[in-house]
Formats: structure tokens, C-alpha cells, sequence
């Protein structure tokens, strides 16, 4: 493409109002976009709270503005980086909440417990030694020091017949 062409797509682009149209939308769901935000961590708040003094019982209401906010948010971020011509709310409906599958939704399963044992501090105290090695040459005195853990260890016990 030569030097003229390229100024007169530019000329062309500049003077294109559906762009400076689409930068207008850009700014307000810019603005739309930070109010999302700050309501997102309201129900972030709000939703900790209410699981942390009612025992793990989530808000459905609350859990499923969430799941709207989150696609409502996706959806600015589509149209802002041009990856779609839609735009979103007011300018459309007002997304639905996303439904997950059983295996993308953990929430309503109950939460696992530990299984796995602890080891008190006494215990592993007595579960590995630290035996030393010392060698002399000359001049020089090494130490050598290997970590043993006697749980794994297995002794020549004599066997009965």
C-alpha cells in the first residue's frame, strides 16, 4: 500500500463518526464497568459474611447477581477490546445468570474433610535422628551429618521358627 493510500485510509478512518460513536459507548461502559466492580465486591463481602455467621448456607439471590455481574462484566470487556459489536446492558437485556454444570458448581457438595494425620511435635521428634560422621585427614576436620528417618527404617529382627 503506497504512502498516499494510507494517508487517505487514515483521513477516511478519522473522519468516520460510527468510531467516535463507538468511543463514546467505550466511555460510558467504562464508567458502567467500575460500578460493576464496586457492586461485585459488595456481594463478595456480603456473601463471605453471610456463609461465615450462618454456617456455610450461601444467598441464592445474592450468589446468583453475582453470576450476572460476572457475564455482564465479561460482556463489557468483549465489546471494550472489540472482540464483539454487541454491547451490553442498557443497550441490550440484562444477562442472565450462568448456569454451571455439576461438576464446574463445588458449592453444593459438602466440604471435605482432612484426612490426612498430623504428627505432633514429640512425634516427630522421635521419627528422625541426625547422626554424625566425622573423618580427620592432616589438617582438616570434616563432619557429615545424614538425616535418618526411623519409621522407614526396617530392623533385622531375628525370626522364630
Amino acid at each position: 500500500m503506497s504512502e498516499e493510500n494510507k494517508a487517505y485510509d487514515m483521513n477516511t478512518i478519522v473522519k468516520d463518526k460510527s468510531i467516535w460513536i463507538r468511543l463514546l459507548y467505550m466511555l460510558l461502559f467504562a464508567f458502567l464497568y467500575s460500578a460493576a466492580e464496586f457492586v461485585i465486591l459488595a456481594v463478595v463481602v456480603y456473601q463471605f459474611l453471610h456463609v461465615l455467621l450462618t454456617g456455610g448456607d450461601k444467598d441464592e439471590r445474592v450468589k446468583n447477581l453475582g453470576s450476572q455481574l460476572s457475564v455482564y462484566v465479561y460482556q463489557i470487556l468483549q465489546f471494550q477490546t472489540f472482540n464483539t459489536e454487541d454491547k451490553p446492558f442498557p443497550m441490550a437485556d440484562w444477562p442472565a445468570a450462568k448456569k454451571l454444570s455439576p461438576e464446574e458448581d463445588k458449592s453444593k457438595t459438602a466440604p471435605r474433610k482432612r484426612t490426612t494425620t498430623r504428627k505432633t511435635p514429640a512425634k516427630k521428634a522421635a521419627a528422625k535422628k541426625t547422626t554424625s560422621k566425622r573423618t580427620t585427614t592432616k589438617d582438616e576436620t570434616k563432619t557429615n551429618e545424614t538425616t535418618v528417618d526411623e519409621s522407614t527404617q526396617t530392623e533385622d529382627k531375628p525370626t522364630s521358627t
